[in-house]
């Protein structure tokens, strides 16, 4: 597997691990443990998500937390399955006239 993917996967990895301490926050070791993967692995994924705004570290505790525009897209998830729901409701009025 190339190092790029490994990366890629071991963040992801990272970030679910992440959502388990959305209210706390996780360390570096907590993350490493929740993850399977070593402290260093940790460090570089956390920059990555950072970088993209899905995480932010607490300057006060040096905890990592999950960001708002990360969360935010489980309610884009939800809005674009209540759509969905709409427009089969939509098609099924309009077969059945109910």
């Amino acid at each position: 597997m190339s190092d790029d993917r490994n990366l890629t996967l071991r963040t992801l990895d990272v970030l679910e691990a992440l959502c388990g301490y959305a209210a706390r926050g996780a360390n570096n070791a907590e993350l490493a443990r929740a993850a399977n993967t070593s402290a260093p692995n940790i460090t570089r994924a956390m920059a990555q998500l950072i970088v993209k705004g899905w995480a932010r570290k607490s300057e006060e505790t040096g905890r990592f937390y999950p960001t708002p525009a990360f969360t935010r897209l489980t309610f884009r998830v939800t809005a674009d399955l209540d759509r969905l729901q709409t427009r089969l409701d939509d098609q099924r009025r309009a077969l059945t006239g109910q």
